[in-house]
């Protein structure tokens, strides 16, 4: 938003301190003298960036100068300083008072306008287009009433709803309908390049409604949103479409293909990228294909080769959508940048409540990898358990690709047995003691964010070491290479999951016979995820407009989405925080329906 930032001037508190000494001491003082040296030293303090200090300074001069004549700019100087200190409750009470005493003074325009970047920087949209359309109405000079009337467009387009819109606009019609007009006229103009034909029509019809012998351009623009010109969008594809993940890039094309064919209301231009699956590449093509202006970026792959191609997506102000990388913090680089895999962060967060919701869980155990996977999913995890005061009472790591947990189950059955434990007071059936070993506990539930290679290991190990316990996990709980062991039948478990799919996930069964009739192979969840890249996009396009700015508008807006893959919901940071949560049970995944 195109916002005017004011010079102003600033002063000294030593002058100022000697002018109160000479006041208290009855000494007579020539305010007219003085002042303009108190003013420079005030404005200096506020060019140096002090403006805190330099409100001060301001406000005690207009203290000790209440009739002098130039009142008005000093406390509008004022307001300025509190207002670039981030002082907002006093700046605005030092400008709803230059408002209401000096209503005739050319200051009242400017009064409004910091009124409201006030209320901008407060989010109260609505109230800070009031009052950019009141700062248009009091100045008197071009250059204030253009940005004014710039900033009520993009308010009107980016901010408010049509509620909103029709009311802000009914306001302004009483007030100012030279802006009135010009305002929805830019507005309509606006919607119409973003490709948003509805919203556009939507403002003539304000317009309409409060002016029946309008501006014939009006009449015009109409006609020319109702010809159905053609929507079109440039979609930069950067997939490994050579080397090691060669396989997923072509899973990912293939994808991007099926999701724009359902889309024929629109002109779907695709400029294919190849990275090579390496890091370097992917992030010189990002450079390329966002500095060639193309409207949106579809990948890299790996979070590895997103790391050096995101920073671009901030710089060239295109949005990035990253349907697979999932490592914590890549959409802290850019804030143009959507991340559709989950953080293992975010899986061990949604695990947990599921896990507390179904389980009723009041104690946990934790054995976990000792990498960047394992203790962001257990952190994530650990982080909705203590919130929901369960007891941790056993937290271990393990060097990720160990096969031996012996110590690990030995000391967990130590932690749930007496204190006084006394092995002789375990007996078989005949009355011969038991080792530690052979004695049955049973574990409320233990988190295990492993792999699948490690969890071949770990599960048989619970058994042989006779711990009974649910299972909490990632996703590798459902591989098949997991589910074919025999000690897995006997432990029923929960994970999360956005790569396993059931009889129940009807929308993937749907883009799994639509995928295999088109390319003859089945899909990986790669290309699922793609492929609800590419709908989500076009669905922001839709609703925000098909130029970057739109889509990320268009993001913003989404909301939930259901996808094939399943439900993606973003939080502040733009990560997908949602994924389903499965139970496995004799062997057999059940999808988890709350």
């Amino acid at each position: 938003m195109d916002f005017i930032v004011c010079k102003v001037r600033s002063q000294t508190v030593t002058i100022l301190m000697a002018l109160f000494a000479l006041i208290a001491a009855g000494t007579p003082v020539s305010l007219g003298l003085d002042l303009p040296a108190q003013i420079e030293h005030a404005e200096s303090l506020f060019r140096s960036g002090d403006y805190g200090k330099a409100a001060e300074v301001f406000a005690e001069i207009a203290a000790l100068s209440p009739s002098y004549e130039g009142l008005p700019a000093l406390l509008l100087k004022e307001a300025r300083a509190r207002y670039y200190a981030r002082q907002y409750a006093r700046s605005e009470n030092v400008l709803q008072r230059l408002i209401s005493e000096f209503r005739d003074s050319p200051y009242v325009s400017s009064s409004y306008y910091f009124l409201a970047r006030i209320d901008f920087d407060r989010s109260d949209y609505r109230r800070a287009t009031a009052n950019f359309v009141s700062a248009h109405h009091y100045a008197s000079g071009r250059r204030l009433k253009d940005i004014c009337r710039a900033n009520v467009v993009n308010m009107l387009v980016g901010y408010l709803s049509y509620a909103e819109q029709k009311s802000i606009l009914s306001a302004c019609h009483r007030l100012d309908k030279r802006l009135f007009s010009s305002a929805i006229y830019d507005a309509s103009m606006r919607f119409s390049e973003l490709g948003l034909d509805t919203q556009a029509e939507r403002m003539l019809d304000i317009y309409a409604a409060f002016e029946r012998d309008g501006d014939p351009r009006f009449e015009t623009l109409r006609n020319e949103l109702r010809s159905g010109l053609p929507r079109s969008i440039d979609i930069a594809l950067l997939f490994p479409l050579s080397g090691e993940l060669a396989a997923y890039g072509r899973q990912m094309n293939s994808a991007v293909e099926l999701a724009v064919e359902a889309y024929d209301d629109v002109t779907i231009n695709l400029k294919t990228y190849d990275t090579f699956g390496n890091s370097i590449v992917a992030a010189q093509l990002a450079q390329r294909a966002t500095a060639e202006g193309v409207s949106v970026v579809l990948g890299p792959l790996t979070s590895q080769e997103a790391v050096g191609a995101v920073p671009y997506s901030d710089f060239w102000s295109v949005p990035m959508v990253l349907p697979v990388a999932s490592e914590k913090g890549l959409t802290s680089i850019s804030k143009m940048t959507y991340q559709l895999s989950p953080t293992p962060e975010a899986m061990g967060e949604r695990l947990a409540e599921a896990a507390i919701e179904e389980l009723g869980l009041d104690s946990v155990a934790i054995l976990a990898p000792n990498d960047g996977y394992g203790r962001q999913m257990t952190d994530g995890f650990k982080r909705v358990m203590k919130k929901n005061q369960v007891d941790i009472f056993s937290e271990v790591y393990y060097p990720r690709g160990a096969t031996d947990y012996r110590r690990f189950m030995l000391d967990l059955k130590k932690t749930v047995l007496p204190d006084t434990f006394d092995p002789r007071i375990f007996l078989d059936e005949e009355g011969d003691t038991l080792e530690l070993e052979e004695i049955d506990v049973q574990i409320p539930a233990i988190f295990i964010p492993a792999f699948a290679e490690e969890l071949r290991y770990i599960i048989p190990q619970l058994r042989f070491y006779r711990i009974g316990s649910i299972l909490l996990g990632g996703e590798d709980l459902g591989n098949d290479e997991v589910l074919s062991l025999k000690a897995t039948k006997l432990f029923p478990s929960m994970f999360v999951s956005h790569t396993t799919f059931t009889p129940s996930d009807t929308a993937w069964i749907k883009f799994e016979y639509l995928f295999r009739q088109k390319n003859g192979r089945e899909p990986t969840s790669v290309a699922g995820m793609t492929y609800d890249a590419v709908c989500m996009t076009l669905e922001a396009a839709a609703l925000g407009g098909f130029t970057a700015d739109g889509i990320v508008r268009g993001w913003e807006r989404l909301g939930r989405y259901d996808g094939v893959t399943g439900p993606f919901e973003f939080n502040d940071q733009r990560e997908n925080v949602a994924a389903p949560v499965y139970f496995l049970l004799d062997g057999q995944i059940e999808k988890w329906l709350h």
